[in-house]
């Protein structure tokens, strides 16, 4: 619950520092006071307002758990907004972007306003209906196989993206694939070629400056004579060594130019341009090579996200018609506990004098909750058709329901729960929400005396030399005082009336 709340420097007040209780809280005093305002500055502090104070600060009673939003936890918890230049917001003294602040703001109050109305959808009437039953297994089971269907969800999604963006250049790839492979390139094989090119260019003048050079073979005794005659034994070995590896070798010579006798230029040199246009566009042979590799697993792994493809759709298939059968029997069990819902709801509608309630379940596609779509009425009138004033009456049985059966609780904030109702109708408000403030802490600007007369705790907001204040009435003396001063005409009157509505 929220247990102080201080304000300075707002346009309406100049310093307002309130002590809360769990329970009823209402909020009187005559018309432009500043009530809205000041409840408006508290909603705001949370984020679900825009009334700016030069610092206004929010202070649960125990510690929030704010730890998926990266806020640091303490043993209570402080919402502040403070507008200096420039409006900023924290949360337990760490700066919160003020969108963030409105999103966690609504995890732990409930603000009721025509702009969202969450009491009625499908879902929210759904847990409460859920609640009443003893299904809570079948329940959890069904949750369990929703999870595990939007976990497939996801991946067959992410799988046919991937799929999608891979198929887009699959032709292109293969025909890639497929010219590399045609050429059939190796590595090196480039470096071969332009030199067996070289060669051929060569043939005819290597030849002629070896048939020239057998001459020094001729002169081979003469030289190896010269050095015999000076006694160097170890050179005219290294000598003949030399002649006989120089024969061997342009022996080896002649041997390879005859091999480029069955060479087809043609061929050759279609074989150099087509390597070279694959240099050309892949850098070299080996990046060629390797290019073909890393597409061969692309393709493969498009083959194989098809494979998965199709197991993942199988079991989603599997998971469906699992749902389906369950949510079936859970829709049966709704349809049983439809009833009860609706007698607990009438009780509540009848303490508002509304009517009875009808309850409509139409079953469609599964979905988080089951396959039940549910809408009601109230006298046959569909509860969105209903005035503001109905609606918020309606909304209020609701939660009562969800205090009972769901375990509803936290703070909640009535935008003029009693406005234009009769004295008659203004106590049913009161009696239900004494049975709401059971489960929920609740602020309200109260119009009537019959619900001021209910209240936990009262405070009156007045104004004085254009500025307004805000005092709680701690007596029964005052109460019937303030209560008097709402009822008008005879105070004598008024303060006796206002003395058995607090007995009430």
């Amino acid at each position: 619950m929220i247990e102080r709340f201080y304000l300075r420097n707002n346009f309406s007040f100049e310093k307002v520092d309130l002590e809360f209780q769990n329970g009823l809280i209402l909020f009187t005093g005559s018309s432009g006071a500043g009530k809205s305002v000041l409840l408006n500055a508290i909603l705001s502090t949370i984020g679900q307002k825009e009334v700016y104070s030069e610092i206004a600060e929010v202070t649960f009673d125990r510690t929030l758990n704010l730890e998926e939003f990266g806020i640091d936890s303490d043993e209570i918890t402080v919402f502040k907004q403070m507008k200096k230049g420039r409006l900023r917001f924290f949360i337990n003294s760490q700066n919160i972007p003020k969108k963030s602040v409105s999103e966690i703001g609504k995890l732990f109050i409930t603000h009721l306003n025509p702009r969202e109305v969450v009491e009625f959808e499908s879902e929210y009437i759904l847990e409460i209906l859920d609640s009443m039953g003893n299904y809570r297994d079948l329940i959890n089971s069904y949750k369990s196989e929703f999870e595990k269907y939007e976990n497939l969800k996801y991946k067959i999604s992410k799988i046919e993206s991937d799929i999608s963006i891979l198929s887009e250049r699959e032709d292109f790839v293969k025909f890639e694939i497929e010219r590399i492979e045609k050429v059939a390139p190796e590595d090196g094989e480039d470096e071969e070629l332009q030199l067996t090119k070289k060669r051929l260019s060569k043939k005819e003048k290597i030849e002629e400056y070896i048939s020239e050079s057998e001459t020094i073979f001729e002169k081979r005794r003469t030289v190896l004579e010269v050095f015999d005659l000076m006694g160097f034994e170890k050179e005219v070995s290294e000598i003949e060594d030399f002649f006989e590896h120089l024969k061997a070798r342009f022996e080896e010579i002649i041997d390879e130019l005859s091999e480029l006798d069955e060479v087809d230029v043609e061929e050759l040199l279609d074989r150099i341009e087509k390597i070279s246009d694959l240099k050309t566009k892949y850098g070299s042979i080996h990046e060629a090579l390797l290019y073909v590799e890393e597409r061969k697993l692309e393709l493969q792994k498009v083959s194989e996200l098809r494979k998965e493809l199709v197991e993942l759709e199988l079991e989603k298939e599997a998971i469906s018609a699992e749902l389906q059968q369950l949510g079936l029997e859970i829709s049966e069990k709704r349809k049983e506990q439809s009833p009860n819902f609706r007698k607990n709801l009438d009780e509540n509608l009848e303490l508002l004098n509304l009517g009875v309630s009808q309850l409509y379940n139409k079953r469609v596609s599964f979905h988080k909750n089951g396959i039940d779509f549910i809408s009601l009425s109230i006298e046959n009138t569909p509860v969105l058709k209903l005035s503001y004033g109905e609606q918020n009456r309606v909304r209020l049985a609701i939660l009562t329901l969800k205090t009972v059966f769901g375990n509803g609780s936290g703070t909640l904030f009535l935008d003029e729960v009693d406005a234009n109702l009769s004295g008659d109708e203004s106590m049913r408000v009161a009696k239900v929400l004494k049975k709401l403030s059971k489960g929920y802490q609740i602020f309200a600007i109260s119009h009537q005396p019959q619900l001021t007369s209910q209240a936990d705790q009262h405070f009156v907001v007045f104004k004085n030399s254009g500025k307004s204040g805000v005092i709680e009435l701690d007596s029964k003396k005052s109460r019937a005082e303030e209560i008097a001063r709402m009822v008008g005409g005879n105070f004598e009157e008024a303060n006796n009336f206002a003395m058995k509505l607090l007995e009430l």
